[in-house]
């Protein structure tokens, strides 16, 4: 891990050395983070992905965007300065996704071709010189615990059905309307090529027997009554003519992945103990550091994952436990959740008898928010469910058809509930919300967005940040 962590280090360092020297040249440095330099390339990588998609609800300008990606910058540095990268969980989570791009580079044909010529070889041994066929059947079912009338029945069918073949019936519209086997049924009794050891040998013995266009005689099966009809046989075909089609079901069973890591494996035992799986992957990247896609693909990645913990634990989670704070801020911005209408905070209760519906009413007004469960729980329904309460809202009228009624006071007919045939709300009335508790989503989210913001302005004057405007001019106009 120590290795992989310097390397990724060093690469990154190189790169941006190497982006530092061509300040005149074709990839010129956009912005500085701390001293680190952001070539234009990087910054336009970032642009074209996240910045400017057409038909985004907000597109940025370059220099919005370059504001931005500075912050973002800003806050990678500052994980980076609290070790996050160094964490245990970070690390494996980076390489699983860093491996998930490298070993694509390590696929080996040469394995992949080894395999697909097995599977031929050994699908040409199974045929022992056979053709290949693709039969076409009626199934009748009959079960093998069938009575002896139920076994004359399927046989009189499967007989009836066979007649009228012979007397020129469209075999495929006698499959779909009579055939019990659903995937062929559809498809006017069609099954897929198939050799021998595919079906019941009962089915391949008389399938075998037949030419194209010939039909069997019903044949029984430990699974009922088939009628057969040749629809073509053939040799198989060579393996050059079977390859991509092998090759591509290989693909969809991950055999690159499985080549590249068996490639991998290869070099880390002629090694003699020299390397390990990562070290031949680290060098991997390192051989296609000149590839922009996959060395900004994998720094977005390991930039991300740092910028999710750095603002989860710097932001997002003091924010939302900060309750007081949350409080202060909701009382100091009072006008900005003002609501346009009253609302009703409460429960809705539903009673199987008024003594019930009184006692919750009771209970739930008294009640915790965290303790009503428990109260209704072990107070009113401890021996059988003698109350339903749903809630707590927090509703304006027009949302809740019960509080519209009982909180209200709409004159709305209610469907009557015969098994808790007792309604009513209890809560209160708001003009306006009274404590942040009312606005809770959107004071958490408006406070973390405060906090961001003055976390942000700490770490511009922790970390200097330089742009160059004459290069951010240039992109994506070179």
């Amino acid at each position: 891990m120590k290795t992989t962590r310097l390397f990724f280090a060093v690469a990154l360092a190189a790169s941006a050395l190497s982006a530092g020297a061509q300040t005149t040249g074709d990839d010129p440095i956009v912005m500085t983070v701390n001293g680190q330099p952001v070539t234009r390339s990087e910054f336009e990588y970032s642009y074209n992905k996240n910045g400017n998609v057409e038909g985004a609800v907000e597109e940025k300008s370059v220099e919005e965007y370059a504001e931005m990606y500075a912050n973002y910058k800003l806050k990678v540095i500052e994980a980076e300065a609290q070790r996050m990268d160094t964490a245990k969980a970070y690390r494996e989570e980076f390489l699983t996704y860093r491996d998930m791009q490298l070993t694509p580079y390590m696929v080996d044909e040469t394995f992949i071709d080894s395999v697909a010529r097995d599977l031929y070889g050994r699908y040409e041994q199974q045929l022992d010189g056979k053709e290949l066929i693709r039969p076409a059947h009626i199934l009748i079912l009959l079960s093998q615990r069938a009575d002896e009338a139920e076994q004359k029945e399927a046989k009189a069918k499967a007989d009836s059905i066979y007649e009228a073949l012979l007397a020129g019936a469209d075999f495929a519209v006698m499959a779909s309307e009579h055939s019990k086997d659903p995937g062929s049924a559809e498809r006017g009794g069609a099954l897929p090529w198939i050799g021998p050891g595919a079906t019941l040998k009962e089915f391949e013995d008389a399938a075998y027997a037949l030419q194209p266009g010939e039909l069997s005689k019903p044949v029984l099966s430990k699974v009922g009554y088939h009628i057969i009809k040749m629809l073509e046989r053939k040799h198989l075909e060579s393996f050059e003519e079977l390859r991509p089609q092998i090759v591509r079901s290989l693909k969809q069973q991950n055999i690159e992945e499985a080549s590249a890591e068996y490639r991998i494996q290869k070099i880390v035992d002629a090694s003699a103990g020299r390397l390990t799986r990562e070290t031949v992957l680290d060098s991997v990247l390192a051989a296609h550091m000149d590839n922009p896609e996959l060395r900004y693909l994998v720094q977005e990645y390991h930039d991300g994952l740092l910028l999710y913990e750095i603002s989860k634990t710097q932001v997002w989670d003091p924010s939302k436990a900060d309750t007081k704070g949350l409080e202060e801020y909701f009382q100091h911005n009072r006008p900005r959740y003002a609501w346009s209408e009253p609302h009703f905070k409460g429960f809705v209760l539903q009673a199987k008898t008024k003594k019930a519906l009184k006692n919750a009413k009771k209970i739930l007004r008294d009640a915790a928010d965290e303790d009503w469960k428990n109260m209704v729980k072990e107070q009113i329904n401890k021996d059988s469910v003698m109350v339903m309460v749903t809630g707590p809202y927090l509703v304006h009228k027009g949302e809740n058809k019960y509080i519209d009624r009982f909180a209200f006071k709409e004159k709305k007919e209610l469907t009557p509930n015969t098994r808790f045939p007792y309604t009513d709300v209890t809560g209160r009335k708001l003009k306006q919300p009274r404590s942040y508790l009312d606005a809770k989503s959107e004071v958490e989210n408006d406070y973390q967005q405060e906090n961001e913001r003055k976390w942000v302005e700490s770490l511009r004057a922790k970390y200097p940040v330089r742009m160059f405007p004459e290069a951010l001019k240039t992109v994506n106009k070179h």
